[in-house]
């Protein structure tokens, strides 16, 4: 075994918490080193090197040589997640210019083939910081990301759950992250070497569900029931046969669209 740490980026947003609760406390102490970030800044970080293994917007796996998948781990919408939004003044198909936020590359790709695909507009795009005012202001409509999204004041805006809108169209799931380590990542110790670990981490995670919501609630004004529901139904962590298609449906797409140069297998740790 190395002596090197292995070093984690980890995602800042809420719906990442389960997943990192374990490296958050204690798990694997001594062996990890990690980093909070959001997930453009967690998928550059990995693809230059910075770090060992990350939790990154799924996309990224297409665009980042010589990665490996954590088996049966995601973050993933069954059907509506609440945290990724198109926000707009006008109805989709009249949706002529999109601002963006680009903490979550992958929400920018879902967002653009939605719009292409489902309602036939191909809107000139712009890169904003999170505000959504701010983007509205000579923007038809802005995609709001993580705990931004779910803060942001939308009354008299039409409103569309990208999630909801993928599996309106495929039936599927939508898969928003994945964790991913370089093959040249250390080893560690124990049956199943790093894939074990991140898998504790969310059973510490899902353990400790009230937890999280009681120190959830007040960063974003939801209630704690909702924040539960939030947790255990707009999202869930298992990446399972429905959620592998919908990554190979959605990674297909990506690349006919331009977003993503070529195609790639999916390889697991």
């Amino acid at each position: 075994m190395s002596a090197t740490p292995f070093r984690l980026s980890i995602i800042e947003y809420l719906n990442a918490v389960p997943l990192n609760f374990g490296f958050r406390h204690g798990l694997g102490e001594g062996l990890f080193q990690f980093s909070v970030q959001v997930p453009s800044v967690c998928a550059d970080q990995l693809r230059m090197g910075g770090v060992h293994g990350g939790l990154i917007s799924s996309i990224e796996y297409l665009r980042i040589p010589d990665l490996r998948m954590v088996p049966g781990l995601c973050i993933a919408s069954p059907k509506r997640v609440r945290s990724v939004l198109l926000v707009s003044k006008v109805p989709p198909e009249k949706i002529q210019r999109l601002a963006l936020d680009v903490s979550s590359r992958t929400s920018v790709v879902l967002s653009q083939i939605l719009l292409r695909e489902r309602y036939g507009t191909f809107p000139e795009v712009t890169d904003l910081p999170p505000n959504l005012p701010l983007m509205l202001e000579g923007h038809d409509a802005a995609l709001m990301i993580g705990d931004a999204a779910m803060r942001a004041p939308k009354d008299g805006l039409l409103v569309l759950d990208l999630a909801e809108e993928w599996h309106a169209w495929t039936g599927l799931p939508f898969v928003f992250a994945i964790w991913a380590v370089r093959e040249d990542a250390p080893q560690l110790p124990g049956p199943g070497g790093a894939a074990t670990y991140f898998h504790q981490s969310l059973e510490m995670g899902m353990a400790h569900i009230p937890t999280i919501v009681e120190e959830a609630w007040h960063r974003v004004g939801w209630t704690r029931q909702e924040l539960h529901e939030y947790f255990t139904e707009n999202i869930h962590y298992q990446l399972g046969e429905a959620e592998v298609r919908s990554l190979e449906l959605f990674y297909g797409k990506a690349v006919e669209h331009g977003f993503a140069k070529r195609g790639k297998q999916l390889l697991y740790l």
